[in-house]
């Protein structure tokens, strides 16, 4: 039981997050994203434009996703994936001693050990969702599944 409230729980924080965070990106200026986008120095210009304008869009959509719940099992490691990704970029940045701003969610907030634990503790529910939502997934079809008839009757 106690694991099935987490379940939703991280449903709901993780849909709610993701929807979040595009909105945030959505509602600014498009020029302060692409600015945070540029200030981890991994990208040419024509990436950090396709990233800030397509990101914020997908972020809107994998929240609503997450929020029906359907084919949790595969957007649910899609999120895992993209926050690990994101958390990665982050600490290589942060530990290079690049200034960037997280763009997390819109706003000028500077990577540092804080963004770096709030992140890694959503990649911590992420993945929680995503376990849950693959064993689950098992589970049913391994329920639905007939039984093999007993050896040496033909169906």
């Amino acid at each position: 039981m106690i694991w099935q409230i987490l379940y939703w729980l991280s449903r709901l924080l993780m849909g709610g997050m993701f929807l979040y965070a595009g909105y945030a990106k959505l509602a600014q200026p498009p020029f302060l994203f692409e600015m945070a986008v540029d200030s981890y120095q991994l990208l040419p210009a024509w990436g950090v434009l396709a990233v800030a304008h397509s990101l914020p869009w997908m972020e809107v959509a994998l929240g609503l996703v997450l929020l029906s719940g359907w084919k949790l099992f595969y957007f649910s490691s899609f999120a895992t994936l993209l926050i690990g990704f994101f958390l990665t970029l982050m600490a290589v940045s942060f530990a290079r001693g690049v200034e960037a701003t997280c763009g997390c969610f819109g706003g000028g907030e500077p990577v540092s050990p804080w963004t770096l634990t709030r992140d890694s503790m959503m990649f911590l529910v992420a993945l929680y969702l995503t376990v849950y939502a693959w064993k689950s997934r098992r589970a049913l079809s391994s329920a639905a599944l007939p039984e093999a008839p007993p050896a040496g009757i033909a169906g």
